[in-house]
């Protein structure tokens, strides 16, 4: 800081970055002149995933952003919301935006995916009206009710109820906008698969469509680190970085630290331990819905989904990517606001794309172990734990001593 003399009195002139930022932080237009910024990027980011099509590094790069593009927005319009009328607004306007994407991906899936993605613009007509009318009635109705169900976190009374169990505000709209994205994130995508019965990424036309199992082993590479980055990036404007937050505040919100030789060493351990327990688990679970007649996980279908992981190199960089994008969106934004429980059901419903019940509920199971790890360490405890986890279970699998 510089002195300077002025009418003979000191005062103080803010000087370089310091003084910008403190100039900023004061200003009575601070959240847009720090968020508008950011949302103009994050859309031009998720335009761009749309219009550019390139199978390339560039397309993987896009595309890997595109999908948490849209929910960053989403958080930013949230935050902004909070103290602007035309903000809250936006917010609610691009909220409907994505249940509404949402609710017609599940539309597709449900119906039949492999016909949706026919390149024969009249394939689709034909193959809806080949389609039984219950069949289609049930694709309309039941995401259009899933998401409706959803909007019950727009209920003042309903947050107030859960105010009472969970650590939030009922009078906040971030909390608001973030529990109605919650609840569709656990209902909308159970929906294809309680329509149909199997996993919607588990219909061997639609792997034929996309070309799943076809892809070179190690392929996976590019696709999985661009993910992880973009996770990170996404996962620290979702809790307010900038807007709400500094980077200590964000970090300490997330539950990122420098875990301790003991807590790494447990998480180790542990992710070893879990592979052997849920292994067992998962055989129960099959033996019991194969048991009652419902439909199981098909192994070979789901090992397609990650062929393109199967090499040393590419499954390291796979278990890095889940155990650590994973974590931090599920248990470092999510299950400090909202809970062991719900965070468990949103990791578990996501995976509903590519596994059957069976594998869902093991899911929701591995999610509550790693959510307990969350809860009494730290998110980076937990994310090496998840990571150890996928690692040493992707190693069984080369080795041929087990199936996914």
């Amino acid at each position: 800081m510089l002195r300077a003399q002025y009418t003979g009195q000191t005062m103080s002139i803010p000087t370089g970055l310091t003084g910008l930022h403190e100039s900023i932080r004061q200003s009575r237009y601070r959240d847009y002149i720090v968020t508008l910024p950011l949302i103009a990027f994050f859309l031009t980011l998720t335009v761009l995933s749309f219009v550019i099509d390139d199978p390339g590094t560039v397309g993987e790069f896009l595309s890997a952003g595109g999908m948490v593009a849209p929910f960053v927005i989403l958080a930013l319009l949230a935050y902004l919301g909070e103290r602007s009328r035309w903000g809250r607004c936006f917010a609610i306007l691009w909220l409907f935006g994505l249940l509404t994407g949402i609710v017609l991906i599940s539309f597709l899936l449900i119906l039949g995916p492999a016909g949706a993605l026919s390149s024969d613009p009249d394939a689709v007509d034909a193959w809806v009206q080949s389609l039984p009318p219950a069949t289609v009635a049930t694709a309309l109705f039941a995401p259009l009710c899933a998401g409706l169900v959803s909007l019950v976190g727009f209920s003042h009374r309903f947050r107030g109820l859960l105010a009472r169990i969970l650590p939030i505000n009922p009078d906040s709209f971030v909390h608001t906008i973030a529990l109605v994205t919650v609840l569709a994130l656990i209902l909308l995508p159970l929906v294809p698969l309680a329509a149909t019965g199997n996993a919607p990424f588990l219909d061997a036309d639609f792997q034929d469509v996309l070309g799943i199992g076809t892809e070179a082993p190690g392929s996976s590479v590019n696709l999985d680190t661009f993910t992880l980055i973009w996770t990170v990036i996404g996962s620290f404007f979702l809790v307010g970085l900038w807007v709400r937050r500094d980077m200590r505040g964000t970090l300490d919100r997330l539950g990122l630290v420098r875990p301790t030789l003991r807590q790494v060493l447990l998480a180790l351990i542990l992710g070893v331990v879990l592979v052997g327990i849920f292994q067992g688990v998962d055989y129960l679970l099959t033996e019991f819905f194969a048991a009652s007649g419902i439909t199981v996980t098909d192994e070979t279908l789901v090992g397609n989904l990650f062929a393109a992981s199967f090499t040393p190199l590419a499954a390291v960089v796979a278990s890095i990517s889940a155990g650590l994008g994973e974590e931090l969106a599920i248990r470092g934004v999510i299950q400090p606001r909202f809970g062991l429980l719900l965070s468990a059901l949103v990791f578990a419903s996501l995976h509903a794309y590519q596994y059957a019940w069976d594998g869902v509920i093991g899911v929701l199971l591995a999610g509550l172990c790693f959510g307990l790890i969350r809860k009494y360490s730290n998110t980076s405890t937990s994310a090496i734990c998840h990571g150890t986890y996928d690692l040493v279970l992707f190693a069984l699998i080369m080795a041929g001593f087990t199936a996914i």
